[in-house]
């Protein structure tokens, strides 16, 4: 969203396949999905597997995945689900998650969180596989895992915001060496081998988060091999060499599963000194090398040496000195973390906001957003909306995500009705003109499964446009909104992309 605005009204609220194919997969679905609600049955998923093979491969596997998790499907169904979902997340254009490593909830790294928030991305549409699989074959699911590539996280540059998120990899990790494991390979330490291999190879630092938390935690281990494998890992992260903004993002993550670490490691009779050294190594390597200009903190309080010596550093370690923390150079920060730059976003900004707001500068009460006159301003605003067809200074994908930005600010203070309805139908006329490139598209997912999982939640309020959504005649609303209805995301993480 875009900010201020509507953060105000909530306050005062109280808070590809040819088209004649794709239209009858569509109408078969129909008739299935609506015609089995109306009956009070059950509806078939087939229709929806047939249409999820007609759309991208990244909205394939996690369709297939989500209807594999339904409990009416047979064991022997739920695994070809998984397996063939397995296969197709290898097509998505975004090899891993992001998220926003520079805190901002609004726009581009709110958006680009929630984007990430989908896990429509390569790793966690297979780890998403792989669990589904470990509930039904253990091993099979083992497999799977150990076919995935090693993680190859490539360097950031201080333009970057977006970091990398591998913490799902680490905690599946975790489930298979304590559940796909026989008593006969446990008596030949398995498990503690199968840690060793992955938790010995990390070589980026978005690894050391997730990958100490992990042996903080309850694994299957002998003391022994916990000793064995938690020295694995040490060694490694002495070795680590990252770029800055990744470095200072999973430094702050990993300062609490770092302590976790070194207590367990003592109970567990391995010093902490190995862990604790380790990690002293990988700070002082990162803090002495380049880094960008907007990740040292102003307060030297805060700063992740002090926070170490403070909180960290056992008697047998020295501090981390001044001559330690001092960077090699200082080369950039953030970028592209505004938008609404050029004169045409910033004209339909203000339109918007005294579309919300008073002269007074007060916000337009919610009785007032029902009448004649406000909702005939809503529509004029819409169709400057559709007007608005291209941004003077940012790139096409900047223009999708401000212009998204208008239409989802704009559903947060409408109230159902007629006027609702019809910003609905103005928003998916604008997705069904708009796809982006292929490298891009996940971000044009993001309004569509908001667009369907409202839909579903409200389909008495919405229901003219969930008829408009059906006769859309696109692959990946079409699947998305049956998906709303038949296996739909479970509520908390559906409001996590709102």
């Amino acid at each position: 969203m875009t900010g201020s605005s509507v953060r105000i009204i909530n306050q005062q609220n109280t808070k590809s396949v040819c088209a004649r194919a794709l239209a009858w997969s569509v109408l078969l679905l129909s008739l299935s999905l609506y015609g089995a609600a109306e009956t009070g049955s059950t509806p078939s998923i087939d229709p929806v597997v047939d249409l999820a093979h007609t759309a991208p491969p990244e909205l394939a596997a996690d369709a297939l995945i989500r209807l594999a998790a339904l409990d009416r499907v047979p064991k022997a169904r739920r695994i070809e689900l998984l397996e063939q979902a397995f296969q197709m997340a290898a097509a998505s254009p975004a090899p891993y998650k992001r998220y926003s490593a520079v805190g901002h909830s609004q726009g581009p790294s709110g958006f680009l969180d929630r984007v990430y928030a989908q896990e429509l991305d390569a790793l966690s549409l297979r780890l998403r596989a792989v669990e589904g699989l470990l509930a039904v074959d253990p091993f099979q699911a083992r497999e799977r895992f150990e076919e995935i590539p090693p993680l190859d996280l490539p360097n950031l540059t201080c333009d970057d915001f977006l970091a990398y998120d591998v913490s799902r990899f680490y905690d599946v990790l975790g489930e298979l060496a304590a559940q796909s494991f026989t008593l006969k390979e446990r008596k030949e330490e398995g498990p503690a081998k199968f840690l060793a291999r992955y938790v010995g190879a990390i070589d980026h630092p978005a690894q050391v988060a997730p990958a100490a938390r992990l042996l903080a935690g309850n694994l299957p281990l002998t003391d022994a091999q916990f000793q064995a494998v938690v020295t694995a890992f040490a060694s490694a992260l002495s070795r680590i060499s990252g770029d800055d903004r990744s470095f200072t993002a999973a430094a702050n993550q990993a300062e609490s599963p770092m302590q976790s670490l070194a207590a367990a490691s003592e109970r567990k009779g391995l010093s902490p000194v190995i862990v604790l050294g380790s990690f002293r190594n990988f700070l002082v390597s990162h803090l002495t090398a380049a880094r960008c200009e907007d990740t040292e903190p102003n307060n030297p309080s805060a700063s992740l040496a002090t926070y170490f010596n403070e909180h960290f550093r056992p008697p047998a370690l020295p501090p981390i000195d001044d001559n330690e923390t001092k960077p090699a150079k200082r080369e950039g920060k953030a970028q592209g973390l505004t938008w609404c730059q050029d004169p045409e976003c910033q004209a339909m900004r203000d339109r918007f906001h005294a579309l919300v707001f008073k002269d007074t500068g007060a916000a337009v009460e919610e009785t007032e957003r029902t009448g004649a006159e406000w909702e005939g301003r809503v529509r004029d605003f819409l169709s400057a909306m559709a007007s608005w067809s291209d941004s003077s200074t940012g790139s096409p994908i900047e223009f999708f995500r401000e212009k998204e930005g208008f239409y989802s600010d704009l559903l947060v203070v409408m109230p159902n009705g007629e006027t609702r309805e019809y910003v609905l139908r103005s928003l998916l006329a604008f997705l069904l003109a708009s796809r982006p490139a292929s490298e891009d598209v996940i971000q044009w997912y993001l309004p569509v499964t908001q667009l369907a999982g409202r839909v579903a939640l409200d389909p008495l309020g919405l229901g003219k446009t969930a008829d408009d959504l059906r006769q859309a005649n696109d692959s990946a609303i079409a699947l998305e909104l049956a998906l709303a209805f038949i296996a739909p995301r479970p509520l908390n993480e559906f409001m996590l992309l709102l």
